[in-house]
């Protein structure tokens, strides 16, 4: 009986412990952390495929961007800096920028 007692505490005990953990997961606020709200645009010009728009409407073109980000309408928070010498582009529409760190936004 004290086994079962035991067991039945520390399975509590580790499920409280994951529910807190994502808690404390969602509650990140990122505009703190330096990011920007943003959303990714399939940019229909030809030479410039996937745009980053922020939330005051202006464009950016990202260095890089992962496969799982390049979905028109995909809402994000981004942490950016602009390039410094910005090179010449086929696509005019946005300043070439450094993505530091980006994260899906609900």
């Amino acid at each position: 009986m004290f086994r079962i007692i035991t067991l039945f505490t520390i399975a509590f005990s580790l499920f409280i412990f994951k529910v807190n953990a994502q808690e404390k997961k969602q509650k990140i606020n990122y505009e703190k952390e330096g990011y920007v709200k943003a959303e990714v645009i399939h940019y229909k010009v030809e030479g410039c495929g996937y745009l980053i728009e922020l939330a005051d409407k202006t464009k950016i073109a990202p260095d890089k961007l992962a496969e799982e980000f390049k979905k028109d309408k995909e809402k994000i928070w981004v942490k950016y800096t602009l390039v410094k010498k910005q090179p010449m582009s086929t696509c005019m529409a946005g300043k070439l920028a450094e993505i530091i760190d980006i994260k899906k936004r609900k």
